[in-house]
């Protein structure tokens, strides 16, 4: 049994490689993507399993980060459990709120930045997935396990806009902005704690070369901000195509 899980859950399951924007990059994109658009159109033609299809992905979003602690130590991907995978990255983060907005009502005014982050970290991740482009196999635990993690915080995430439990007013983008603060201060106790290189949300060491080190906290602010206001333009312009479709 030892040896079932070992090579299960190992990173050298074959000589194939994913790389940046190739076709297995692709194909997760494609996926996580063309899976989110189906449930959104299951959700709006059978809306008694809206509730359902968002707490599905809530449950998968958090199950799947608090089993990667137990397996990790099973993976050669890893030495142990990786500290790096603590909540004080922004993703890490989300998998911890979401249960919160998603499952107690207390929570409601923050569920508009939790998902707004959500979707915003995530999409910035698959994007330029800088943690899985290592040259392993495109289907090895350590690139199934942050594809589909990230994969399923962005359906949550999406799923929540387009059901309708989610609606944006520019003036309330303040909330975003508030929320991104608080994760750099709370990403840089972390780093100052640990103390081990960590570089949670990426603040402590530039990971572009032309940027210098101690431009990252504003870089990341605004780099993440920048995102959300990218959310809220597709979301307003949707909203006005929608309008448009139906006046007509």
């Amino acid at each position: 049994m030892k040896e079932f899980f070992a090579q299960l859950f190992s990173q050298n399951n074959s000589n194939l490689q994913i790389g940046l924007f190739d076709k297995w990059h692709f194909l997760y994109l494609f996926l996580i993507f063309g899976g989110t658009l189906v449930l959104s159109l299951i959700g709006r033609k059978f809306p008694k399993k809206k509730d359902f299809l968002q707490k599905l992905m809530a449950y998968l979003t958090v199950g799947l980060y608090i089993a990667d602690f137990f397996i990790m130590p099973l993976s050669d991907s890893y030495d142990g459990i990786s500290a790096y995978k603590l909540p004080f990255n922004i993703c890490t983060i989300m998998a911890v709120l979401v249960p919160f907005v998603q499952f107690n009502p207390k929570f409601a005014k923050i569920r508009q930045p939790v998902v707004t982050l959500s979707i915003a970290s995530s999409l910035m991740w698959m994007c330029y997935p800088g943690s899985a482009l290592g040259g392993q196999p495109p289907f090895s635990y350590i690139i199934f396990q942050t594809f589909m993690y990230h994969g399923f915080l962005f359906c949550w995430g999406v799923l929540n806009v387009s059901y309708g439990d989610v609606s944006y007013r520019l003036r309330n983008i303040w909330k975003e902005f508030v929320g991104i603060l608080l994760i750099l201060v709370w990403a840089a106790f972390g780093n100052a704690v640990y103390d081990r290189g960590y570089n949670w949300f990426f603040i402590e060491t530039s990971i572009f070369p032309f940027l210098p080190d101690k431009i990252m906290p504003v870089a990341v602010v605004f780099s993440v901000f920048g995102v959300c206001l990218v959310i809220y333009g597709i979301y307003f312009a949707l909203k006005a195509l929608g309008k448009k479709k139906a006046a007509a």
